[in-house]
Order: C-alpha cells, then sequence, then structure tokens
C-alpha cells in the first residue's frame, strides 16, 4: 500500500471547505474515539503503518507496538489476548526487548498449538468498555512522513495505551 497522495488529500479537503463552508468535516472512530478526517479511517491509517513498517526498516522496528495498540484500542483482542498482550507491551517498553526476544515470549503465552482460546475477539463475545483513548492512530499519523518522529510517536502512543488499558481488564 502506497503513502498517501497528498495532493489528491488536499483537493479533497479542498472541496470539503467549499461543500460546508470553508470548515473541514471530521468524523470519530466508534471504537477508539480517533477524529478523523473526511473519508479516513482508523483502519486505512493501520494500513498505511503496516504497508510502511513492512517496506521500510526504519518504521517495521516498531511494528509490534502498532499492530498491539491497534488492535487494543478497537477492540479486537479476546479477553484472554488482552491479559496476554498487558505484560507483553510492558516488557518490551520497559526492557525494551529485542524482535526475537519479543517473539520467543509471546510464543510461550500465545502459541496457538498450546492455546485453548482465540486471539481475536469472537462475534458473540460480551462487549468491552468504552474508552475514551487519549492518544489515537490518528494523532500518530501526523508524523508518518518522518521515520524517526513516527517510532517515537508509535511508542509513547504504546504506553498510553498500556497506562489506560487496564480499564478494559474486568
Amino acid at each position: 500500500m502506497a503513502k498517501r497522495d497528498f495532493f489528491s488529500q488536499e483537493r479533497k479537503k479542498t472541496s470539503l471547505r467549499k461543500i460546508s463552508g470553508g470548515k473541514e468535516m471530521a468524523e470519530r472512530c466508534a471504537e477508539c474515539g480517533a477524529v478523523l478526517s473526511e473519508g479516513s479511517t482508523c483502519q486505512t491509517i493501520f494500513e498505511e503503518f503496516l504497508s510502511l513498517e513492512y517496506t521500510d526498516p526504519a518504521y517495521g522496528q516498531v511494528h509490534f507496538f502498532t499492530v498491539a495498540c491497534f488492535m487494543i484500542q478497537h477492540g479486537r483482542y479476546s479477553d484472554e489476548a488482552l491479559t496476554g498482550m498487558l505484560p507483553l507491551l510492558r516488557a518490551s517498553l520497559d526492557e525494551q526487548l529485542p524482535a526475537q526476544q519479543l517473539r520467543e515470549r509471546a510464543a510461550r503465552g500465545m502459541n496457538e498449538a498450546t492455546r485453548t482460546w482465540k486471539v481475536t475477539r469472537q462475534a458473540g463475545a460480551s462487549p468491552l468498555p468504552k474508552i475514551a483513548w487519549t492518544l489515537t492512530i490518528a494523532d500518530v499519523a501526523q508524523s508518518m512522513q518522518d521515520p524517526e518522529k513516527y517510532c517515537e510517536h508509535v511508542k509513547q502512543w504504546a504506553r498510553v495505551t498500556l497506562q489506560q488499558m487496564p480499564a478494559l481488564l474486568r
């Protein structure tokens, strides 16, 4: 997936300003509360992040945090996965674990061959409490153009998510 086409985004914003009397329309994500520009969704931003992280190693170093934060803030993890993710996020941030060690720790508790639960939230599972997340994927998207700022912002997103995450664990 390619980076956003700046010029088409600007044309869209200009059209929106004309339609809305000079004001740009904004939407909120129903899951995380992010303020999104017209036509943007958290899912499309997430896909852009994944594209950057897979194609550029400078961005890829924060891939674990990107996926974890998106999944947590959008209610995609099962209760068991949330419980397992909490110590992984904490260890990764506090101990600055290299990717290989993080994968090894995750494999111990989340190995598909040995676990009896699903990682993703299943249809019919009780809904998670709504949280007013103070930092969202839309906020991090502001830093997409610079890998250093992006990685710094994703780590900040992970710290904030970790701080607010206990409200999800019943």
